[in-house]
């Protein structure tokens, strides 16, 4: 019997840490099942080369979702188009639990998203380090810079444009660097080069060296000469005397312009000026006075001169008399 018991206590054991554990995983994985999720597209033009199934989607730097799906568009839109479809990309579902410019749901999804790509969200690939894993990061960058992808379908899904990696663009740059550089024509170059060194030395050839050599030295040597006179000038002592005589001027006109008595001689000059326009100011009504006297005085003399000119017999004997009424 005890040993019934004790198998009937070991399986009740069994039983109760199972249903223990699928109570905890039911009550843990009960928010992530429960958790609405919205499925986002975008296609890429480039290798998605370090993503797969499940890889972290992030908005700047926030994890939001994951990886659903990575396939061509060419698959699922091919019969959806009237026309061919000329372009190919690699098509990319990612599964968010949310967005920064709004609570998700299909509503407010389908009206915001088109308004936030027109202000510059984008999808990218980003590596994690050197040599980490990729993730797929959402953020905003320069719409013209980075115009969506040219598509003539209809996306099933909310889409989302994307934009070139760092990676993708570094090697993109030096790809073109190495095109430019094939295109150049080093050969010519040197070729040219090498002409030019050949017609250098044919003009230095062909100047006159013996007459410049000779045009040098005697320019050379009336430098020489012209300075040995300006020595000889500098030397005498007539030039020491001017020099010190000219010492000496500066020195007296600076004294004479810092003694007091030149300081005292302006100080009386303008306060001799002040007086004057004191008086000036003071005496305007005698003045006007004493103009108009020798105005007067001016008018009289010009008219006697005139009256000399005309008689001067009147100048030293006077008006001739009246002369005398006669009876007839």
């Amino acid at each position: 019997m005890s040993a019934k018991a004790n198998y009937f206590k070991l399986g009740m054991f069994i039983i109760v840490a199972v249903v223990l554990g699928i109570a905890a995983v039911l009550v843990l994985g009960a928010g992530r099942l429960l958790q609405k999720k919205y499925t986002i597209e975008t296609y890429l033009d480039q290798s998605v080369q370090g993503i797969d199934v499940g890889s972290k989607v992030k908005y700047r730097g926030v994890a939001i979702g994951q990886v659903r799906r990575i396939g061509f568009t060419a698959d699922r839109y091919s019969n959806r188009t009237a026309g061919s479809n000329e372009h190919s990309y690699v098509l990319v579902e990612i599964e968010v639990t949310s967005l920064p410019f709004a609570t998700v749901s299909p509503d407010q999804l389908a009206e915001n998203l088109p308004r936030e790509v027109r202000h510059g969200l984008r999808t990218r690939l980003t590596s994690q380090g050197v040599t980490g894993t990729s993730y797929v990061e959402i953020d905003y960058l320069d719409p013209a810079k980075y115009p969506p992808l040219p598509i003539d379908w209809e996306p099933m899904n909310p889409y989302i444009p994307s934009a070139p990696s760092v990676f993708t663009k570094i090697v993109s740059s030096a790809e073109d660097l190495f095109t430019e550089l094939d295109n150049i024509d080093f050969a010519r170059i040197a070729n040219n080069v090498e002409l030019l060194i050949v017609s250098l030395d044919e003009k230095v050839n062909q100047l006159p060296l013996g007459v410049l050599g000779t045009n040098a030295a005697g320019l050379l040597s009336d430098v020489r000469e012209t300075n040995h006179r300006l020595q000889k000038l500098l030397d005498r002592p007539e030039i020491d005397s001017l020099f010190k005589d000219a010492s000496s001027a500066v020195a007296g006109l600076r004294r004479t312009a810092e003694s007091p008595a030149l300081t005292n001689s302006v100080a009386q000059l303008q306060k001799t000026l002040r007086r004057i326009d004191q008086l000036a100011a003071g005496k305007d009504n005698d003045l006007e006075v004493a103009l108009g006297n020798l105005r007067v005085l001016t008018e009289n003399l010009k008219e006697l001169s005139e009256n000399a000119k005309r008689f001067p017999a009147q100048l030293f004997f006077g008006e001739p008399p009246k002369p005398s009424q006669t009876s007839p």
